[in-house]
């Protein structure tokens, strides 16, 4: 399971991206979360590693074909129902939940989610 921003593992710099200028002024080290995806379609033609957040399936198998990384799930009952997708079809990105507090983690593991990132 992968575990990420979490205080014992190396913190991770997560920038959200509204716009193709921002991604100007970010490193490669850098986590990038798109907003929309315009900018989604565009790091996918600049090889510029990305995520985002997802609420809907189409939107997540758009970003999927667009080569996402991450997709990020608010909900423990929308990231289930995405993640059984990610195996039916074999997606290359991982299916990740936003998560406060690190108690919520084996519960998460129990229900197969590829990983979780601290908000």
């Amino acid at each position: 399971m992968i575990i990420l921003n979490h205080s014992l593992i190396s913190p991770i710099k997560i920038i959200y991206i509204d716009s193709t200028n921002d991604i100007s002024s970010t490193i490669p080290s850098d986590f990038l979360i798109v907003r929309n995806l315009e900018i989604a379609k565009f790091c996918s033609e600049n090889n510029v590693p990305y995520s985002s957040e997802v609420s809907t399936i189409l939107e997540s198998l758009l970003l999927v074909n667009l080569g996402a990384k991450f997709l990020i799930c608010d909900s423990l009952e929308f990231a289930i129902e995405l993640q059984k997708l990610a195996e039916s079809y074999l997606f290359d990105c991982k299916v990740l939940l936003k998560i406060q507090n690190e108690n919520e983690i084996e519960h998460i593991a129990r229900h197969g989610i590829d990983g979780v990132i601290f908000s």
